[in-house]
């Protein structure tokens, strides 16, 4: 199990494949997908269909209407229709205290100068920042980070989503935080 200050560590290292699951988790996580592929489906098709409820023709429509990465840049976050917060169903071994939530985005979020790198664009970092801190701070929420997982180590590449995680005893804040979606 992770502590707070190992989680933060390894984030600003960039050492994001050290943090994973449980093995109880990870094969709690393996059976889901083996599930699925018994009904002739897939992680991905389940999280756009089931989980997010979101149209696959406005997520074509949005990757045409945003092709270039500054384009998608201006873009995130910038209205709530665009995406959806949820917690994560197969979270990372973590103190307790941690709440891993997962932000959906429709609009792919250029994090990365380019695939495969570990760097970063600054003013997408920024942007991201910034929304989450405007968004957490009437809950109270002072301890946090997030992070998004280079696509080599992604489980659902089709959709850009950030990870979340929130350092609280307090389990009312998270339940809040969920209930809100961040549309406030």
């Amino acid at each position: 199990m992770l502590s707070w200050d190992q989680i933060l560590d390894l984030i600003a290292s960039g050492e994001l494949q050290d943090l994973k699951r449980t093995p109880r988790v990870a094969e709690l996580y393996q059976q889901y997908r083996a599930d699925l592929a018994e009904q002739h489906t897939t992680v991905v098709d389940a999280v756009i269909d089931r989980k997010l409820c979101w149209d696959r023709r406005e997520l074509a429509a949005l990757d045409a209407r945003l092709p270039t990465p500054e384009a998608r840049a201006a873009a995130i976050l910038s209205d709530p229709t665009l995406y959806k917060l949820l917690p994560n169903d197969f979270p990372y071994d973590f103190d307790p205290r941690v709440s891993h939530l997962v932000l959906w985005s429709k609009v792919r979020i250029p994090l990365y100068k380019h695939c495969g790198s570990r760097e970063m664009v600054p003013a997408v970092y920024d942007k991201i920042q910034s929304f989450l801190q405007e968004k957490l701070r009437p809950h109270g929420v002072r301890h946090f980070t997030w992070f998004i997982n280079y696509p080599h180590l992604q489980s659902v590449k089709a959709v850009s989503h950030i990870h979340i995680l929130i350092y609280t005893e307090n389990t009312h804040v998270i339940s809040d935080i969920l209930e809100s979606g961040f549309r406030k």
